[in-house]
């Protein structure tokens, strides 16, 4: 027999065996596996602890947004936001040639450009403005925190001040009707301002070479501070600083002699620094997270975040320590309803955080200084979901095998955060496909009272499903 025929009905053969044992294949997988390796999946219900957790003014806020203003509620307290802006530069700006007309500014002004707020729209405010005579370092994490007084001169008199309100009733409702028309405030700086960086300039061009240059050769920036009003913040989306001058150009007779008022515009970037600061209530937040144990908050900008303490010892017990296999752990966390209108004796309503990072506790800073975003291991991000009004975190096994793991890796020498995570307020921005590139904390003012808190009997559940070997 030839070789290429032997092969051909060798293949016939096993062809027509397995055929025959296609007629009766079902459950074979189970007859062949011994009873005691069978996998069955179970669920159980663990309870995870909860508490506010005072976050105090002291956040990261990489944000181009600037907030201005103040806003007391009857919950929360007072809420103070003031913020310090510095001006980009276009690489290697030029004013004209010839110079200006008389080697003066026409005005000077900063402009701030306001693309929403919270509160009351005719609530009356005052607005100072301070030169800063302290660069903002480029490399620096700034928290809201910080001293403006470290930056500006605060024993000196503000460079310019104004009334003003959330919105200015002033503009006709043809120009605010506008889809392209931003609200903006408008300051009056001196003239001689003005003045002082056009002459920078004519002394060496170089100083406005780059945003660096300017910044630290002609203008460091501005503080901008609501020092009178209660019942508005702002949200200021640019702060930019006009120069307006004149200069002669050539006429139609080819001779200079025309004269012409142009503005230079230096407006606040995200090539440059915008540092927000932020004053909250200590004593007023202080005694919700200490004394309130019939629920959590959460509260923005700043103010109350809520912390979780996962029960790691019993699934560990329970479960990895048996070798189970962890397919997800579920934990819900509602929101206690709430009227859609504001509550007596709350002028206005706080949103509701939309989204919600669970980070570990550890984590919570260097998360935001590394520009981290969720990697569905040690964070995940969730949503509200108003039907149910709920926050849900689907999947975290991950997260706690992570945590068990470097428990027993550590020999049990871990500090006393190991199995706590915090649930922080954020919001997010998203690439062409739809990646998630950046999270960053929520700087609006939002609130919620989540069901949970340190009361006996308020505990969340935890609920795992496992799948384990029979015995």
């Amino acid at each position: 027999m030839k070789r290429n025929q032997f092969w051909i009905i060798l293949a016939m053969m096993l062809s027509t065996v397995f055929v025959a044992c296609d007629d009766n294949t079902e459950g074979l997988g189970g007859s062949m596996m011994p009873d005691e390796d069978n996998i069955s999946i179970a669920q159980q219900v663990y309870n995870a602890t909860s508490r506010s957790l005072l976050a105090g003014d002291s956040i990261l806020a990489k944000t181009s947004t600037a907030y201005l203003g103040r806003y007391t509620d009857p919950t929360y307290g007072t809420f103070e936001a003031d913020f310090l802006a510095q001006f980009h530069c276009v690489e290697d700006f030029q004013f004209p040639e010839g110079g200006v007309a008389g080697d003066t500014a026409v005005s000077a002004e900063v402009r701030l450009y306001v693309s929403s707020f919270f509160g009351d729209s005719i609530t009356p405010s005052h607005l100072s403005v301070y030169p800063l005579d302290k660069v903002l370092e480029e490399d620096k994490n700034y928290y809201t925190d910080l001293n403006p007084e470290e930056y500006y001169d605060a024993t000196q008199a503000p460079i310019a001040s104004r009334p003003y309100t959330a919105e200015d009733k002033t503009v006709p409702d043809s120009i605010s009707s506008e889809s392209n028309y931003v609200p903006y405030i408008r300051v009056q700086l001196p003239r001689q301002f003005g003045t002082d960086i056009i002459r920078k300039y004519y002394e060496d061009p170089a100083n406005f070479a780059n945003s660096e240059a300017f910044i630290n050769n002609v203008c460091k920036g501005m503080y901008f501070k609501c020092d009178q009003g209660d019942g508005s913040i702002l949200y200021v989306q640019q702060a930019q600083l006009n120069i307006s001058f004149k200069y002669f150009i050539k006429s139609s007779s080819g001779k200079t002699d025309s004269l012409v008022t142009v503005i230079a515009q230096f407006a606040g970037t995200q090539e440059v620094i915008q540092a927000n600061r932020f004053q909250t209530d200590k004593e007023k937040l202080k005694q919700l997270v200490e004394e309130d144990g019939s629920c959590t908050y959460l509260k923005t900008p700043a103010g109350i975040f809520t912390e979780l303490t996962l029960p790691l010892d019993e699934i560990a017990a329970n479960h990895i320590n048996r070798g189970d296999t962890l397919n997800s752990v579920k934990l819900t966390i509602t929101r206690y309803n709430e009227s859609t209108s504001a509550p007596e004796g709350v002028s206005f309503k706080m949103g509701v955080p939309k989204t919600i990072l669970m980070v570990r506790k550890k984590d919570m800073y260097t998360f935001f200084e590394k520009n981290q975003v969720a990697d569905n291991k040690t964070s995940y991000l969730t949503s509200f979901n108003s039907t149910y009004n709920t926050y849900t975190f689907n999947n975290m096994s991950q997260l706690i095998t992570n945590c068990i793991n470097e428990r027993d890796e550590a020999n049990g020498q871990v500090d006393e955060d190991w199995n706590k995570v915090v649930l922080i307020p954020v919001v997010t921005t998203t690439d062409n496909t739809g990646n998630i590139v950046t999270i960053r904390h929520n700087l609006n003012l939002t609130s919620a009272r989540l069901m949970g808190g340190f009361n006996p009997g308020n505990e969340l559940q935890v609920r795992i499903t496992y799948s384990k070997f029979n015995e």
